[in-house]
């Protein structure tokens, strides 16, 4: 199989943009929308309802976790590098001062009045 096709190089892009956590995000988000949207309108909630609601809101924030802390696959580095060149301006070349080093002055204890 060529190594440049499409079929080769989709599963690295599905894993680095993260397609499906992201699909699956946003459909618990519509689903969300909707279960507490539905739980408001009812004129008279019981248990059983409440719930639902709080276990589908539950499931979310593990999914949320899940998602947020979730790492895409590392693949291979398949861009090229070009090499770097540094470059010096004049004052760089300047021979080193022969001033010796001095030392820092040692800090001044505060005493407190307390």
């Amino acid at each position: 199989m060529n190594k440049d096709s499409i079929w080769w190089n989709a599963p690295e892009y599905f894993s680095r943009w993260r397609l499906f956590p992201r699909a699956f995000i946003s459909m618990y988000i519509y689903l969300l929308w909707d279960v507490v949207t539905w739980f408001m309108e009812l004129p008279d909630p019981n248990m059983n309802q409440a719930g639902l609601v709080s276990v589908i809101v539950g499931a979310g924030a593990a999914w949320f976790g899940l998602y947020v802390n979730s790492n895409s696959t590392k693949f291979e580095q398949t861009t090229p590098t070009m090499p770097t060149t540094t470059i010096y301006s004049d004052e760089s070349r300047r021979e080193p001062s022969r001033e010796p080093i001095r030392e820092p002055e040692p800090k001044k204890e505060i005493k407190s009045r307390y």
